[in-house]
């Protein structure tokens, strides 16, 4: 097995992680779907409404998109899971959609609104995965980020980032007489 999906097998840890954080009890979209892309035809330039944390770390929010992979006869196989990742804007690693979360939106309307400009897919999120600190590769600042579950339910033809990023579905968990010796 190749490409991402064999090297996501390669670190058994990271795929148990990814699964337990994936078994979240699904909740509602923060906005109704059309508000939604409204807000993201129009992207978002600039840090004027940027949030910060009381250490002056950027706030960002992203989603880590998943869905169970479907059979050839249209059948889903839950046991299959897939996880979207893009490429980074310099086109040099993988990466979730991810992104600046403003004054003027919750949590979860910046996540899901990332990840429809950054990766073009539309989805029910689910409940808070975790936070972590890091340090920016651009900018000798540090953010925090927050992350989400979004079980993808529409990919879209045509999304903001789509002449900058690639999206590629990578396979996380296959059921054991699946995988080939």
């Amino acid at each position: 097995m190749g490409g991402i999906s064999g090297f996501l097998m390669k670190f058994p840890s990271l795929i148990h992680f990814l699964l337990s954080l994936l078994e979240k009890i699904p909740a509602r979209l923060p906005m109704p779907i059309e508000k939604l892309v409204s807000r993201v035809s129009y992207p978002r330039t600039g840090r004027h409404l940027q949030r910060y944390n009381n250490r002056g770390f950027r706030l960002v929010v992203g989603c880590i998109p998943y869905r169970y992979r479907e059979s050839e006869d249209g059948k889903s196989i839950e046991e299959a899971i897939e996880v979207l990742v893009i490429n980074a804007q310099n086109g040099k690693g993988i990466l979730f959609p991810k992104g600046g979360w403003e004054k003027d939106e919750s949590m979860e309307e910046a996540a899901i609104r990332e990840t429809v400009e950054e990766a073009g897919v539309v989805g029910v999120i689910e409940c808070k995965l975790g936070k972590w600190c890091y340090k920016s590769k651009r900018q000798s600042i540090y953010h925090e980020g927050h992350m989400f579950g979004l079980l993808v339910k529409q990919e879209l033809d045509g999304w903001p980032e789509k002449n900058i990023r690639k999206r590629e579905w990578a396979c996380i968990w296959l059921p054991c007489d699946s995988v080939e010796s």
